[in-house]
């Protein structure tokens, strides 16, 4: 709004702005106006549906999840589902005694999905939740490399004469590069098989193992094509060569989008 005044005999026209409110549009604000600080807290406050305004209209530009062939992230869920997200998000997952009903419901999960998988009746499986695929990457890879160095220790052999190792395709999730790197195992990519069949080589891939080998990772939505690697072909390769082997090689399906 425009508040126009009179300064003396001149007459003349001044003009000063009035502040804006919370009724202020939301583009025509000053607050809007003004680029937030990058590195330091605002010193001062703006109201959160401008904040919020201004945060999204930064990150427009990111991928859209909709338009991925194979993505890390929900492409679509009910709104219903991103309620009961919304619900449980105070929640402190890891405090299994704070919040008891959390965690029963947790098992349940584990229990359908073992479920799901054929898991043996009376085998004791067990499984967590995870903040996203990343972690459970993570400590599927812990899991892999703790049972190769304590497996391998028992059948002496030197654990510490190389690196162990992990074999995958190019077409690996970056989480694989990242678990290699952090954990000091040495990541054995392997290039797939044609331009035709984008995808891992079982025949190459047990032949890329031996006694360091902690596992092999297919994954069922490769990267670039949105395709699952032969896991069948794969199980029936990596068989054979235990047969035979040392010390067997285990197989750890990344269930990116196939899962």
């Amino acid at each position: 709004m425009l508040h126009r005044r009179k300064s003396g005999e001149e007459k003349e026209k001044e003009y000063m702005f009035t502040p804006d409110s919370s009724t202020t549009p939301l583009f025509g604000s000053s607050e809007s106006n003004h680029i937030l600080p990058r590195e330091t807290i605002n010193d001062n406050a703006i109201n959160p549906n401008i904040a919020y305004q201004l945060i999204s209209d930064e990150m427009m530009h990111d991928g859209n999840p909709r338009y991925n062939l194979c993505t890390f992230v929900q492409t679509y869920m009910e709104p219903e589902a991103k309620q009961v997200m919304v619900d449980a998000i105070a929640t402190n997952a890891i405090d299994k005694a704070e919040y008891p009903q959390t965690t029963e419901v947790e098992k349940r999960c584990v229990s359908i999905i073992s479920d799901l998988w054929n898991a043996p009746k009376d085998e004791e499986y067990m499984g967590t939740s995870t903040v996203g695929s990343s972690e459970a990457c993570m400590l599927g890879g812990m899991a892999m490399k703790f049972r190769w160095r304590k497996r391998a220790q028992a059948l002496g052999i030197d654990i510490n004469a190389k690196k162990p190792n992990l074999i995958v395709s190019s077409g690996f999730q970056v989480v694989w590069e990242k678990f290699c790197v952090y954990w000091d195992v040495e990541l054995r990519e392997l290039p797939m098989k044609s331009l035709e069949e984008l995808y891992l080589d079982p025949k190459a891939a047990v032949a890329a193992c031996d006694e360091y080998t902690i596992g092999i990772v297919p994954i069922m939505g490769i990267t670039y094509t949105g395709t699952f690697d032969d896991i069948v072909a794969l199980d029936k390769a990596v068989e054979e060569y235990n047969k035979t082997a040392k010390i067997s090689v285990p197989i750890h399906v990344d269930a990116a989008s196939g899962g």
